[in-house]
């Protein structure tokens, strides 16, 4: 290849990768024509002479809508593998791909091709190549890259080519990219010189200039072997558009075929899947000879292999389509619809007419209508989307237009497409849509990628329009109305959403779950009585509650006293979000489970868990909560002393939040900063960074994480030397968080009362915040307690007692691996006269996220393979896991797992 040396060396560097045991991600991207095909042929012919096993596949424009085309054409070597998979997944896998009627999800399908290319790889490193992503069904390339986010000790290199400027179906944030330019002249020469058209140096120049160095277009235009017709206007423009001279030489080769060869390929091209007896079929319908497309494959137009029909390149299909008068296309897809008929493939038949249909169509509107639903249930979101579209786009009436552009809209959210859902919105604002209707819509999305502020006023508004015909959805409404207020900052409109609920003419089991939301803190809702909830609420919310009630359950828990409870919860819902495939609703849970796994100290697993919904943010379109795992996760770097990573994950949560009034994840991650600096010893920075969190006029004030912060806020301004204003703001916050009772805030406020009062009071309180049982499952918060009336102790020369106190607080810290406090805990231990304490560090702390959830799930007996299935693994990269995990444990078999302590609880 000329002038792709660098390119080749990336290559190279991802397939040694894969041989030595790691997987890896690289896309390619840029124009069309640039060398992005003609790259992943020698990474497939590398690959080929190692060796190692190949799956390819290349996104097709006109199948763009048909869920899994792709991930079939790519899986069809290697469906034999699918007995290897956990029963759920290769049914999943079997349904999406057509093989069976199984019914499945995106996310579970998504699980099995991970599963499914792990399996592969283990007898030998496996290469997966992907040519023009941008053509590629959603639900593929969120499969794939869903995989490629995951595949971490697997022998896996992944290359995906995406052709600018074209949008993509799928957000390919964080992963390593490689920008493809044009060649520069003396390499274009040397290319031009192997297609035999060698130029004087100034029109090479010229020629070069123009097409920026496209290769593709340089390669083509060679084949003309015309220099007249290549460049007819250089010399009065010097530039030439390099897509228009791509196409007309491309169009140039179309047109020296025969009326009948042209004709056949234009049907090759509007048939999505390659199928070489179905274009053949439809050929024959329109009176084409058998032999119409042998010119167009002797000259290397199209290849024929089989039973499938390919394009030299899928810039050939796109030009021969798009040149085509609609009539002809017209006709093409009609003899494609009637082919299909026959062949009894009703939902691809109807897909064709419907291409072909320009006046409304009733009857083929509610048929594509029911194939969006077989495509949804089969787990085809974006198929259903598109489908529901072009129904809607055929629909007779106005209402029924109206209807199916709201069903696409809704399943665009359930799909995780926010800006999606909000166009389609946008098509039906106009019209007289039921305001309701419109309201939960507008109030969802922006509830999943706006403003929570302005999602509050669209879902009270649709609460109230519900709340006489349909209480128990009202009632669900309010609860998304009260979050969105909580993270929009405002308390007082949380608590009024909430009270509403009472109101309503609700079942039983949805009053007292709105109780829990109003008093949760204080353990209202016993714990039996919490684990029974979702049951009840089930039944009295009917087929339309889905998970609703395991959300509402572990939110009540999240908001209560038990965080081990709370955790149990949140695994469960976790676990049940999973199965029914909900990513978008999956994505909230992770943020209550890394949230309280943080307040336990679990901050391995709270962070892994902060990652993967970050993941699933940027998968699902969530700005506001990626904003907010951004957040968390810059907390969980500013406790264990890590600035540079707090201080980056706290700038990227606060240019999502600011913008859209996301106002936890701005005060969270505010506050991130401000512990961060408290850790350091910088109590004047942190004092004014926590000061936002208070301020009324601050984009990042929020009552809510203010308050949990209140002790932080008035430590940092003692050590400051200005107590004054964090007095002033403990005393008006009262009034503002009255809601927000229990043993944690009890502990919390007599927390702030000690580090503020004189002598005389403040070991009261010391001893009243440790002994309130607030604290009991909170070990950083117990430890900062503990290290705080040491210091104390040690000021009133109570040097016994006050080694005793910051012994206990250095060990916690130290267990917790929160660095930066376990050595203020030492100096003050050292201070006290203490000597230095044996280093206590809790085994499971030693080793990473994944490292650590692996090990504890094999303590309970679990296996690879079912290891594997709950963490979205394959069984080889369990394995690895463990590998790396028992020296660092300092044991050698599965079996002394089960003596240790892997949950990162200090007892």
């Amino acid at each position: 290849m000329h002038g792709r040396d660098g390119e080749q060396e990336a290559i190279a560097r991802l397939l040694a990768d894969a041989r030595g045991g790691h997987s890896g991600v690289l896309i390619l991207r840029g124009e069309a024509g640039i060398g992005k095909s003609s790259l992943l042929r020698h990474a497939v012919e590398t690959a080929a002479a190692e060796p190692m096993r190949v799956l390819a596949c290349a996104g097709v424009e006109s199948e763009v809508e048909h869920a899994f085309s792709g991930l079939l054409g790519l899986l069809r070597p290697v469906l034999d593998h699918l007995d290897a998979l956990p029963g759920v997944q290769a049914e999943a896998l079997r349904g999406a791909l057509g093989i069976t009627d199984s019914a499945a999800s995106d996310f579970l399908v998504s699980a099995a091709v991970l599963t499914l290319l792990a399996a592969v790889a283990a007898d030998r490193p496996l290469l997966v190549t992907v040519d023009d992503v941008q053509w590629l069904d959603r639900a593929s390339a969120s499969a794939l890259l869903f995989a490629a986010r995951r595949l971490a000790d697997e022998p896996v290199a992944m290359l995906l080519a995406v052709r600018d400027p074209e949008p993509l179906p799928v957000n390919t944030a964080g992963l390593t990219e490689l920008v493809l330019h044009g060649l520069p002249s003396e390499d274009a020469a040397r290319l031009l010189d192997a297609h035999g058209w060698t130029l004087p140096t100034r029109q090479r120049d010229a020629l070069v200039a123009a097409t920026g160095g496209n290769p593709l277009a340089l390669i083509e235009l060679a084949r003309l072997d015309d220099l007249d017709r290549a460049m007819p206007d250089l010399a009065m423009t010097g530039t030439l558009p390099v897509s228009a001279r791509v196409r007309v030489a491309f169009l140039r080769q179309v047109g020296a075929l025969p009326a009948d060869g042209r004709a056949a390929l234009l049907v090759a091209a509007a048939e999505e899947t390659g199928d070489i007896g179905t274009v053949l079929g439809a050929a024959a319908r329109l009176g084409l000879p058998a032999d119409a497309l042998d010119l167009a494959e002797r000259t290397g137009l199209v290849q024929l292999t089989g039973a499938e029909i390919r394009f030299r390149h899928p810039l050939i299909r796109s030009a021969v389509y798009a040149d085509a008068p609609f009539d002809r296309r017209r006709a093409a897809h009609l003899a494609i619809a009637a082919y299909l008929s026959v062949d009894g493939k009703d939902d691809q038949a109807t897909w064709h007419r419907a291409v072909a249909t320009t006046a409304p169509d009733e009857k083929i509107a509610d048929a594509l209508e029911r194939s969006a639903d077989a495509a949804r249930r089969r787990g085809g979101a974006a198929a259903a989307i598109s489908v529901l579209q072009q129904a809607a786009r055929l629909s007779e009436s106005p209402a029924d237009r109206r209807r199916r552009t709201v069903t696409a809209a809704f399943v665009a959210l359930d799909a995780g497409r926010p800006a999606l859902a909000r166009t389609l919105v946008d098509q039906v604002m106009a019209e007289p849509v039921p305001a309701v209707t419109l309201a939960q819509l507008n109030g969802t999305i922006e509830l999943y990628s706006g403003d929570p502020a302005i999602a509050y006023a669209h879902l009270m508004r649709c609460a109230e329009l519900m709340a006489s015909n349909e209480p128990e959805e009202a009632a669900w409404t309010l609860t998304l109305a009260a979050g969105s207020a909580l993270h929009a900052g405002d308390m007082e409109a949380t608590l009024l959403a909430t009270l509403r609920i009472t109101d309503l003419d609700c079942a039983p089991a949805t009053l007292r779950a709105a109780k829990g939301l109003l008093e949760g803190s204080e353990g209202v809702i016993t714990g039996a009585e919490l684990w029974e909830l979702p049951g009840a609420l089930a039944q009295a919310q009917g087929r339309n509650g889905g998970e609703r009630p395991w959300m509402w359950a572990t939110v009540i828990g999240w908001m209560g006293p038990d965080d081990h409870q709370a955790l149990r919860l949140a695994e469960a819902t976790g676990r049940r979000v999973r199965a029914a495939g909900s990513p978008a609703l999956l994505t909230e849970v992770l943020f209550y489970h890394a949230d309280i796994e943080f307040r336990l100290g679990r901050w391995m697993e709270g962070a892994a868990h902060a990652e993967e919904g970050l993941r699933f943010g940027y998968e699902t379109g969530q700005r506001g909560w990626t904003a907010n795992f951004l957040a968390q996760l810059a907390r969980f770097a500013a406790v264990r002393g890590e600035a540079a990573e707090c201080r980056r994950y706290a700038r990227q949560a606060l240019e999502i939040a600011l913008p859209l009034r996301e106002r936890v994840a701005a005060a969270m991650a505010t506050g991130a900063l401000g512990l961060l600096a408290l850790g350091e010893g910088a109590s004047g920075e942190a004092f004014a960074e926590l000061m936002r969190l208070v301020d009324r006029g601050s984009p990042r004030s929020n009552d809510f994480v203010a308050f949990a912060m209140l002790p932080d806020l008035i430590e940092a301004a003692v050590g400051a030397g200005d107590p004054e204003p964090a007095q002033r703001v403990a005393v008006a916050m009262e009034p503002r968080t009255g809601g927000i009772r229990g043993p944690a805030a009890l502990a919390r406020k007599h927390r702030c009362r000690a580090i503020l009062a004189d002598d005389a009071h403040a070991e009261s309180h010391y001893r009243s915040a440790l002994a309130s049982g607030g604290l009991d499952q909170r070990p950083f918060d117990r430890a900062r307690t503990e290290l705080l009336y040491g210091e104390w102790l040690r000021r009133n020369l109570r040097r016994t007692e006050a080694q005793s106190m910051l012994r206990a607080a250095g060990e916690a810290f130290d267990a917790l691996g929160a660095a930066p406090w376990t050595r203020r805990a030492v100096a003050q231990f050292r201070a006290a006269g203490g000597a230095v304490p044996r280093k206590s560090r809790a085994v499971a702390v030693l080793l990473s996220p994944q490292e650590l959830e692996v090990s504890r799930l094999a303590s309970e007996g679990l296996s690879n393979r079912e290891i594997g299935s709950r963490m979205h693994l394959s069984p080889r990269t369990v394995g690895s896991h463990l590998y790396r995990a028992f020296p660092k444990l300092g044991i050698s078999t599965r079996a002394e797992l089960r003596g240790l302590d892997l949950d990162l609880e200090l007892g």
